[in-house]
């Protein structure tokens, strides 16, 4: 276990290259990023998608989010960060 005052460098890279040596394959240390990158983000695109989708064919659902963002969030600014602790 990790002392919290011990300063880590993780990342995917430093453990790919460990695993794979210091001969390892650029072009595939390049692909397995690309894929984990591609993998979220089309989580999400699909998420976004699915979501859309389903507020177009349920108006109620929408009308009530509408209520709920308009009673936290001013109309007159933009959400920030400390926003999402007020919705429910």
């Amino acid at each position: 276990m990790l002392q919290q005052d011990e300063k880590v460098s993780e990342s995917f890279v430093k453990y790919f290259v460990e695993a794979h040596g210091a001969n390892y394959d650029p072009e595939l240390l390049a692909s397995t990023l690309n894929d984990l990158v591609g993998a979220g983000t089309e989580t999400t695109t699909t998420f976004v998608c699915w979501a859309i989708a389903l507020l177009a064919n349920h108006v109620s659902v929408q009308e009530r989010l509408h209520t709920e963002i308009d009673s936290v969030i001013d109309r007159q600014r933009l959400p920030i960060l400390e926003d999402r602790s007020r919705l429910a």
